[in-house]
């Protein structure tokens, strides 16, 4: 990402509630953050909690924690540092407006692949508003194999014997099962996300099924 697009994000949030906070609200914030925990003590849930209820330090924190990994993992994805930026800040304008609609933990779900969900599908976004341009998202190079990121987010969100097989899966088929499972897209989503015929990403999808089935039985 381009120097400022890295702060275009929090900037853009931080801009849309200055002017729209009335003075009154924001002393008393002010004085219920300084009875509280600091943000960096809580973890990602309730940082979205504290968002949803206006809370600018929050947000703030919940930036310096996940956009590095948001960013890393929109570009392996797509090369396109334009659309990376673009897609950033739509992400964080939408977690600051929809915080309250993060359902959490009593249905299963975590913050990070919450956010994740809301920047795939503006990622989906951004390459069908290109669909018609001349020279379509230039694709992200493989990159050699390290831990990545989302591998990262993976391990923490799937544990044990199905983290294991999830893990053990060839990788073709892993960031299918991945985007359709843990995602929660559809098969035309993925096949937007992963540019791959949708009849691909069904075979593939069924392919992973299949193998997590053996792994486990």
């Amino acid at each position: 990402m381009r120097p400022g697009g890295a702060r275009s994000a929090r900037d853009a949030v931080t801009q849309l509630t200055a002017d729209a906070e009335p003075a009154g609200r924001r002393s008393r914030l002010a004085g219920v953050r300084s009875r509280r925990r600091a943000p960096d003590e809580l973890d990602e849930e309730r940082l979205l909690r504290l968002v949803a209820k206006g809370d600018r330090g929050a947000f703030d924190e919940l930036y310096r924690r996940t956009s590095p990994w948001l960013a890393v993992r929109l570009r392996r994805r797509c090369a396109d540092e334009q659309i990376v930026a673009e897609v950033m800040q739509e992400t964080y304008l939408a977690v600051w407006r929809a915080a309250g609609a993060f359902a959490g933990s009593a249905v299963g779900g975590t913050a990070v692949g919450w956010l994740w969900t809301i920047a795939a599908r503006r990622l989906i976004d951004a390459f069908r508003r290109r669909a018609h341009h001349a020279e379509p998202p230039v694709a992200a190079a493989e990159r050699a194999v390290v831990p990545a990121a989302e591998e990262e987010a993976l391990a923490k969100a799937v544990g044990g014997d199905v983290g294991d097989a999830l893990r053990q899966l060839a990788p073709e088929l892993r960031q299918v099962l991945q985007a359709m499972v843990l995602d929660g897209l559809s098969v035309r989503e993925t096949a937007v996300l992963l540019r791959l015929p949708e009849g691909t990403v069904k075979t593939r999808a069924r392919r992973a099924r299949i193998a997590m089935r053996e792994a486990l039985a």
